[in-house]
């Protein structure tokens, strides 16, 4: 064949391949987004399969939704933005903006449906500024989740307020069905054992559908004013039968009495648990098969409760506690009735001096029986916690998944220290764990991961010394140095290298996790009577040069929690989410860009520019005609922690074009001859032999047509056209 023919064959398969016929895209079964972390065991994964690594490239903005700024003189003004990620229910996106309005916005168009202002009661300001000092805490002013829950049938929009009230709307109507005060500021008064105080942030809470049971923490201030942290169980079916409010029907506490009534408290606790577990930075040690004595010696007494009491018998307030009211998403497993939460950091955050021992059950994992509270695990991640390495953002609950080659229930964490937890979900003992700190050990590359600073540790439960450090490097030739107030880092930061949900991917038996360096610059401060409670952490933040800052993203294989593939991501930190759907994964930065990764290596597949902070994981669902959309807001409720100032922002709904072309596969046979001679002498003559050989091979290629507007395919019809006379006058030109 000449090249003017091959060129010519080739030219019009160009053509065919450009001008052929775009398809609409198919529509597929509805798929939600109800849940803050899409299915109740909070895994961040969409079923769709329209979007994919094929077409993610064409995703383009649907809409944008401008968020309002917060009016003036109300209670939660300066309050910004919406910083949670948007449900999806039956076509419509609903969220909830940081200073109280609910919104209900068509995903298609992005159209107003409704909108519901959730204001406080006009005293509450007033009552909780003359209440008790023990009454009240910070109000952080956004929310870090919603929930659309169907409960007999009907479904409801579930709002937990930074001012602890319940409120479910009618997801239709935006009418309020449920307005009831979980914690008002006369039962917070009156928690036994209590003499610190009550953080107003957002809770965290879950339902049980089948026993229409909430289960909802206790937030306390991070302060050296921490009150005694709890978890509640609240009955709703006396409001979904009509015959009243909600009522509590358990109360379980995680700390011991801050006034010293009971020293053995946590002793108590442990001996009713069916495993009770401590990390030491390699294992988890096993509390309950202790030898007795050296159980007694590492929980007795612990918080120090009796001692402080005794030390300052005339002081009212603990200097040491611990909560569970902000963070992740709780899992509840309905079949076993059984609730997964996770806890937040030992209060004051880094200064230990009056709270010696483990301070069980601060930063951990605790399993309860739903219907009366009782606990019956826990893993505490972090012992002694020096760092403010708490164990907020979500709880993952796998339902029969294959884990060291069994099929089983387990419940997968990853907390602040950076440190991923799978554990089974019936007595909370270590399936595995991956630490990145020292990826290698996991298959991980050694030169990513966390890079702890020089105080940065795990301390060992069983060495008595190390459950009575006062603070960070205390145990170091630099301890007087420190005691000056000397400034020094500190990686995992404040805010930990973990300050995301992970995602999971079923059809994988993947998790995906980011975690980031960006060290932390503290002086040491003091804490306790005379000191200024309750502001007080224990350091105070200061100015250093500034450090590495870096992001590693992981995909994990459940079955054995080895590293699949790691992406580093050079210059800015992580907070938020991932979530993935269809071999993607999408990242969100707070540098104004959302990335998605291929699930299966981990190679960056797209990078969209926002132009704004996005600090949580978007939402991936259909708007009510089936087509796919991915959701996200833009936005900064703090100035100068995430981003320099307060951002009120926009939610932006992003999607595939209307139309998209087919994917052409072409397949060349090409055909090769060889021919070999081999030249055999002997001792009398010499033979040639010939031998001809024909190998075939085939060549697949992918040709993929690019969704553009339509008037493109016109443009790319005449540019073919061209190209076909070029190829076949330099055919020419090159004959003659």
């Amino acid at each position: 064949m000449n090249l003017e023919k091959i060129l010519s064959i080739s030219a019009a398969a160009v053509l065919t391949t450009l001008l052929v016929v775009p398809v609409a895209l198919a529509q597929q079964q509805a798929v939600d987004w109800a849940y803050y972390n899409s299915v109740p065991g909070n895994w961040n994964w969409s079923p769709q399969k329209e979007l994919n690594k094929e077409n993610v490239r064409f995703l383009e903005v649907k809409w944008v939704f401008p968020i309002p700024a917060s009016p003036t003189g109300v209670f939660l003004s300066g309050s910004e933005g919406v910083i949670h990620t948007p449900l999806v229910y039956k076509g419509v996106v609903y969220f909830v903006t940081n200073w109280h309005r609910a919104y209900a916005v068509d995903a298609a168009t992005g159209r107003t449906l409704w909108t519901r202002d959730i204001p406080p009661p006009a005293a509450l300001g007033d009552t909780m500024m003359k209440g008790a000092p023990w009454q009240v805490g910070a109000l952080r002013g956004h929310f870090h989740q919603i929930h659309i829950i169907e409960l007999d049938g009907r479904p409801y929009l579930f709002i937990g307020t930074n001012y602890w009230y319940l409120f479910a709307l009618d997801v239709f109507t935006g009418d309020i069905r449920l307005n009831w005060t979980i914690f008002s500021t006369d039962y917070l008064a009156g928690v036994p054992g209590n003499r610190g105080v009550y953080d107003l942030s957002t809770p965290s809470f879950v339902i049980d559908t089948s026993k229409k049971i909430m289960v909802i923490g206790a937030g306390v201030s991070e302060g050296q004013g921490a009150g005694r942290g709890f978890f509640v169980g609240v009955d709703l079916k006396p409001w979904l039968e009509r015959r009243g409010d909600p009522q509590m029907i358990w109360r379980t506490f995680i700390i011991p009495p801050q006034d010293g009534s009971d020293p053995e408290w946590t002793m108590k606790m442990v001996d009713q648990m069916r495993g009770a577990w401590i990390w030491d930075g390699e294992k988890l040690v096993n509390i309950k098969t202790l030898p007795a004595e050296q159980k007694r010696q590492l929980l007795y007494d612990d918080w120090g409760f009796r001692r402080f009491v005794e030390r300052y018998p005339n002081e009212r307030v603990s200097y040491a506690g611990a909560g569970a009211g902000w963070g992740g998403a709780y899992a509840v497993d309905e079949d076993r009735g059984i609730v997964f939460v996770g806890t937040n950091q030992a209060s004051p955050d880094w200064n230990a001096t009056f709270r010696p021992g483990p301070n069980l059950w601060s930063a951990s994992i605790l399993a309860f029986n739903i219907e009366n509270g009782q606990p019956l695990w826990g893993v505490q991640t972090v012992a002694h916690d020096l760092w403010d390495w708490d164990c907020a953002w979500s709880v993952i609950f796998l339902k029969d998944v294959t884990i060291g080659g069994q099929r089983r229930d387990a419940v997968i964490k990853g907390c602040k220290s950076a440190v991923v937890f799978a554990l089974n979900a019936n007595d909370g003992s270590l399936l595995w764990a991956f630490n990145p700190w020292d990826p290698a050990r996991s298959g991980g590359d050694p030169r990513y991961g966390v890079k702890p600073s020089k105080y940065a540790k795990f301390l060992n439960p069983l060495d008595p010394r190390d459950m009575s450090w006062n603070w960070q490097g205390e145990w170091t030739a630099d301890a007087d140095y420190l005691r000056r107030r000397g400034a020094f880092y500190q990686n995992p930061p404040a805010t930990g290298s973990l300050e995301s949900d992970p995602a999971y991917d079923p059809t994988r038996n993947r998790l995906f996790v980011a975690v980031y360096n960006s060290p932390s610059a503290f002086t040491l401060a003091n804490v306790g009577p005379g000191t200024g409670w309750p502001q007080g952490w224990g350091i105070a933040f200061t100015s250093l040069p500034a450090q590495p800052t870096n992001t590693t993203l992981y995909a994990i294989d459940v079955a054995t929690g080895r590293v699949v593939w790691n992406t580093f991501i050079p210059d800015v930190p992580y907070r938020g989410g991932l979530t993935t759907s269809n071999g993607l994964v999408f990242a969100t930065f707070n540098d104004g860009t959302v990335r998605v990764y291929d699930a299966d290596n981990g190679a960056e597949i797209r990078r969209i520019i926002i132009a704004g902070p996005v600090m949580v994981q978007p939402s991936i669902a259909t708007t009510a005609d089936g087509k796919v959309r991915v959701l996200f807001p833009v936005s900064n409720p703090l100035p100068g922690f995430w981003a320099p100032t307060a951002l009120s922002g926009f939610v932006v709904s992003m999607g595939l074009p209307d139309v998209v072309a087919e994917r052409t596969v072409q397949q060349t046979v090409v055909q090769t001859v060889r021919t070999e001679v081999t030249r055999i002498q002997t001792a009398v003559e010499t033979r040639v032999q010939t031998q001809v050989q024909t190998v075939v091979t085939t060549r697949v290629t992918e040709v993929t047509v690019e969704v553009i507007p339509s008037w493109i395919y016109l443009v790319a019809a005449v540019a073919v056209v061209a190209v076909v006379g070029a190829v076949a006058t330099a055919a020419r030109a090159r004959r003659r």
